[in-house]
């Protein structure tokens, strides 16, 4: 795979960077988190430096036909250029339809083409589509990881057409995901959210390659519940004592330790032991407490890598949010090594006010991330390391 600081650029003029401008918008269409935006400026600003014309790819949510006024950039692009400090020509819909690329390359040199998943041939990673577009390029940048888990065109015929590269946040998401699976040092994985079908093949490499997981969120219920403890009328995934029994077996062939939440808040605000959970149904698990925390705390004193994905509560209640709010903090001062996966951690993260420069390095991947830990051979990868 290429590295852009070790590319030519004396033949190199016209640039396409796919670019992850996914970003989650309020009732106003005011951006709420800016993170993968400003983790493409420094792709951006050097490939400016070089004195390239650059042209952004990205998507914005899931359109479901060609043309979707609710999915369209034009009501984000005042917002994208106050971010990344530079004006943004902007090519339509129908612009691109009836001149294509090359005739907007003339006006700035960064444009912006309307969200990508518009046009029919991006979901069936079509290769006259993609060619539309590379052909007019010299060089092809793919700084959008948290899109390369997908077969679409921008993601994978696009980086095969032509020279093509990862960016630099790109190429860091896959050194830390890297460090994850590989590095000798001892690892911690501390994993939450509601279902563990979602994260079952993550979680059996983790006990292959970590010391000890720390489960938490709605998906500690399940572990309680297998473990014979009454969790009331808490949020469990059902059938999933198959998938619980085999994250059981991989550990204790593996030596990896799973822990599990000492004691809980429940929706009465009361904190309790687990081993003093009412024997009645009347009650709700949803978040964690103080000695869950000390627990934490001892795990990641004695760890060098660190891995956070998933809040350890309902955290969209701001009475259930404490529990992944001091597990920010525990981690933001930790001497660890600590890598966030992304999605609800960082929102936990934002929630506690610490500053995502306090940690080894911030995912902004999600699913792409979680695949990639699962050592699956990620489309937009491959697209990069093919001649």
């Amino acid at each position: 795979m290429k590295s852009l600081k070790n590319l030519n650029f004396e033949k190199i003029q016209n640039v396409g960077v796919r670019v992850d401008f996914n970003v989650p918008i309020d009732k106003n269409s005011k951006i709420t988190d800016k993170t993968r935006i400003e983790r493409s400026k420094e792709t951006i600003n050097y490939l400016k430096n070089k004195k390239c014309n650059i042209f952004l790819i990205s998507h914005f949510g899931r359109p479901k036909k060609n043309y979707d006024e609710k999915y369209s950039f034009i009501k984000l692009i005042k917002q994208f250029e106050e971010i990344l400090e530079f004006k943004l020509n902007f090519i339509s819909y129908d612009s691109f339809l009836e001149n294509g690329l090359i005739q907007n390359f003339n006006k700035s040199p960064l444009s912006l083409l309307e969200n990508i998943r518009f046009f029919e041939g991006e979901i069936k990673n079509d290769l006259s589509f993609s060619q539309s577009i590379t052909n007019k390029l010299d060089l092809y940048v793919n700084e959008a990881f948290s899109a390369s888990h997908r077969y679409h065109s921008s993601v994978d015929q696009m980086a095969r057409n032509i020279l093509s590269a990862p960016g630099f946040n790109f190429e860091r998401e896959m050194i830390a995901i890297n460090d994850i699976k590989k590095s000798p040092k001892k690892k911690l994985a501390i994993i939450g959210g509601s279902k563990i079908s979602t994260k079952i093949k993550t979680l059996l490499t983790l006990t292959s390659s970590c010391s000890d997981i720390f489960i938490g969120g709605a998906m500690a219920n399940n572990f309680f519940k297998y473990n014979k403890i009454n969790i009331g009328s808490s949020l469990i995934e059902h059938s999933a004592e198959n998938m619980i029994e085999m994250i059981y077996k991989s550990s204790n062939l593996s030596g990896c330790n799973i822990h599990l939440p000492t004691d809980v808040m429940l929706d009465s605000n009361q904190n309790i032991p687990v081993s003093e959970l009412p024997k009645s149904y009347d009650f709700k698990i949803l978040d964690i407490s103080e000695f869950s925390h000390i627990h934490l705390e001892k795990l990641i004193s004695n760890s060098d890598i660190v891995l956070w994905n998933g809040p350890m509560g309902m955290i969209e209640d701001n009475k259930f949010s404490k529990g992944s709010i001091n597990l920010a903090h525990l981690l933001a001062k930790a001497h660890a090594d600590v890598v966030i996966g992304g999605g609800d951690t960082i929102l936990a993260i934002n929630m506690a006010g610490e500053k995502l420069k306090n940690f080894y390095f911030v995912s902004t991947a999600g699913g792409a991330f979680l695949e990639a830990l699962e050592n699956k051979d990620l489309p937009g990868i491959q697209a990069l390391m093919a001649d």
